[in-house]
């Protein structure tokens, strides 16, 4: 365990900085520990409570270097020093890497780039202002990827996606030839590789494209290529690599085709994207070795393939079956990188060539195996080096998913990943089932005239007559409410600083997100009103969000339920809840109480009176807690790759 004891007057920023990375990375890994390494439930469970007991340190200690080192740093009204930049620009590169989609800590890094910008506007320092757009153009490509996943596009998104753009935008004008020459050699690398980047930023996934914005992207694209052909920048720069500078442009141009061509390049354009494939792979097999490192053979595989199919020259069956043999025969080569690729992004383009309402036999085949592999590949693969890369795959492919009756559930899958991500949330989730059924069952007795009005229950005789039914309802609806925050698990993670203000919006965001998601499919779209309303007031005053009216849901029940329960599990949890000090059954009980009537509903306060009920929550959180910490870990021991096994949502309760 890393000492935090040192004094910090004795350290410089750089390492105390640096204690801060590591300190942050031992957190994410922390959080969800390796089951391959914990043996028994029991051990499981205390391994969690003895984590989070390592979180709190770590996390007090990131939260003072922060205040000392970092934050400081941010402050307008201070000139920084050559020293603090050097700070700064080591540290951004550490806390977010936009290459590799990977990040440990880019809010960070986007706040600190916005930071250098403004300085270097204020010094009008060319070196520095290129050095600042280079960072802010590869962290709000980090950043928007992950707001992407704020279902629909959000305003937060759009913000990355304009800043940017801005800041590529402004480094092409370096490409001016008299500008150009006067930069430092490291200048011109920058300002010469943000020329092809420029395309990561100019888009947002699962946007259709505009043909303005594809043509401009595409003329972009092919005057990055016209560079390399350009003497004038070759003798500017005689020792840069020009061939790796070619190489990832042609992967860039081979990208435009993502997600099914949802851009919707065609004609000339598609033309030129596969003829760009075919030559990205002459230059890859030429020296394979040499760029191994910034690609693999198998997405190259997918690139010719994908964009053959769309210029013509494959049929869709044959693009079908190319995609179905590197899904089920590679999948598991290469190293973790090369499996993260081949289990996400090739299943995730068959996926796209579906039509969900009839989905053939052989289809079904294929996804079944896809969902079980990637499953198994979740829970028993150490993700968070890549979190970002696999958050990104596996938000679109909630957004797209196909359900299989009798194989894999849209609720099935998302719990499956709550176990694999985040058992802390999975754990909460179960408990919550728990005390949602508990309320449930007992304000059904108690009163069953306040569930009228839910679909299919027009009279309390309706209501008595399938008491069950409601409570099964209630229990699964409790199941599902949390599946938005699959979409923001970076931010839920992030014990060891405070939240900035964009952080506090996406977790926000989490009901919203799980509405969204549950209201696309069948079986689940009668929890998005839960989803959606389980953080709203019972007045509805309060709570968030704003455009959720509570009173027009016909679950407003079942919602206040829920809302209850949830606190209720929360405040009287220690594992993976802000590593805070959970509270006693009595605390939480005299919460309710004082807040009966406005945050939480008075029939549902009221059952807290019953001695009955009073001891069955006693019982669920003495030993239904430790069981749903041995579902948790069953769950994910079970999961090896070898088999094809599920967790399905009737198996927990």
């Amino acid at each position: 365990m890393i000492n935090p004891d040192k004094n910090e007057n004795q350290i410089s920023a750089d390492d105390a900085l640096a204690r801060y990375l590591k300190q942050t990375e031992e957190i994410r890994n922390l959080s969800a520990p390796q089951i391959r390494d914990i043996e028994g439930a029991d051990t499981y469970r205390d391994t969690l409570l003895d984590n989070y007991k390592k979180i709190s340190v770590y996390a007090v200690d990131n939260i003072r270097i922060l205040e000392e080192h970092f934050y400081p740093l941010l402050d307008y009204s201070r000139d920084l020093s050559e020293q603090d930049i050097k700070t700064m620009k080591q540290f951004s590169k550490a806390l977010s890497n936009a290459a590799n989609i990977n990040n440990l800590d880019s809010p960070l890094a986007y706040q600190q780039a916005l930071r250098l910008l403004k300085e270097a506007e204020k010094k009008q320092d060319d070196e520095l202002l290129i050095l600042a757009l280079d960072e802010l153009v590869s962290t709000s490509y980090v950043m928007m990827a992950m707001a992407e996943r704020l279902i629909p596009v959000s305003d937060l998104c759009m913000e990355y996606f304009e800043n940017g753009l801005r800041a590529s935008e402004r480094l092409l004008e370096f490409l001016d030839k008299d500008k150009f020459v006067k930069l430092s050699d490291q200048a011109k690398e920058m300002v010469l590789i943000n020329s092809r980047y420029i395309r990561v930023v100019s888009e947002m996934d699962g946007v259709p494209g505009e043909p303005e914005q594809n043509a401009l992207l595409m003329q972009r694209m092919k005057n990055t290529l016209a560079i390399m052909r350009d003497p004038f920048y070759r003798e500017q720069l005689p020792n840069y690599d020009w061939d790796l500078h070619e190489f990832r442009t042609l992967e860039y141009i081979c990208s435009l085709a993502d997600y099914n061509n949802e851009k919707g390049y065609e004609g000339e354009d598609i033309t030129f994207i596969n003829a760009c494939t075919d030559r990205m792979k002459i230059v890859y097999e030429s020296d394979n070795g040499r760029f191994k490192g910034v690609h693999n053979t198998k997405d190259i595989d997918i690139y010719a393939i994908r964009n053959a199919y769309f210029a013509g020259k494959i049929s869709l069956e044959e693009y079908k079956n190319e995609l179905a043999h590197l899904t089920f025969n590679d999948y598991r080569e290469g190293q973790d990188d090369d499996v993260q690729l081949i289990m996400l992004h090739a299943p995730f383009e068959y996926m796209l060539l579906l039509d969900k309402d009839n989905v053939g036999e052989e289809d079904a085949a294929f996804l079944t195996h896809f969902y079980n592999s990637l499953i198994a590949y979740m829970h028993q693969t150490p993700k968070m080096g890549r979190l970002t890369f696999l958050l990104t795959y596996l938000s679109l492919i909630l957004k797209n998913f196909v359900e299989i009756p009798s194989a894999m559930s849209f609720k099935d899958m998302c719990l499956n990943l709550l176990a694999a991500l985040h058992p802390p949330t999975y754990v909460h989730t179960l408990s919550v089932a728990d005390f949602t059924a508990c309320l449930t069952r007992h304000l059904l007795q108690k009163d069953p005239g306040l569930f009228v009005g839910m679909p299919g229950y027009d009279s309390k005789e309706d209501v008595i007559a399938h008491a069950d039914d409601i409570e099964t309802f209630a229990i699964h609806a409790a199941l599902c409410h949390d599946f938005g925050k699959l979409a923001i698990i970076e931010t839920i993670i992030t014990y060891g600083r405070n939240l900035m203000d964009d952080e506090i919006r996406a977790i926000r965001a989490h009901q919203s997100i799980g509405a969204y998601l549950l209201s696309l499919f069948p079986s689940t779209k009668k929890y998005a009103d839960i989803a959606e309303g389980h953080h709203k007031w019972y007045n509805n005053q309060g709570g968030y969000p704003d455009s959720f009216d509570l009173d027009a849901s016909p679950y407003k029940t079942i919602i206040s339920i829920v809302t209850c329960a949830d606190c209720l599990d929360a405040a009287t949890d220690t594992v993976g809840r802000s590593y805070k000090t959970g509270k006693s059954l009595n605390e939480i009980i005299g919460e309710f109480r004082a807040e009966n009537g406005t945050r939480y509903a008075p029939f549902v306060v009221d059952l807290f009176s019953d001695e009955n009920v009073v001891k069955e929550l006693i019982d669920i959180l003495e030993r239904e807690r430790d069981r749903n910490y041995t579902e948790a870990y069953d769950t994910l021991e079970s999961h090896d790759p070898k088999h094809d096994f599920i967790l399905k949502s009737d198996d927990i309760l």
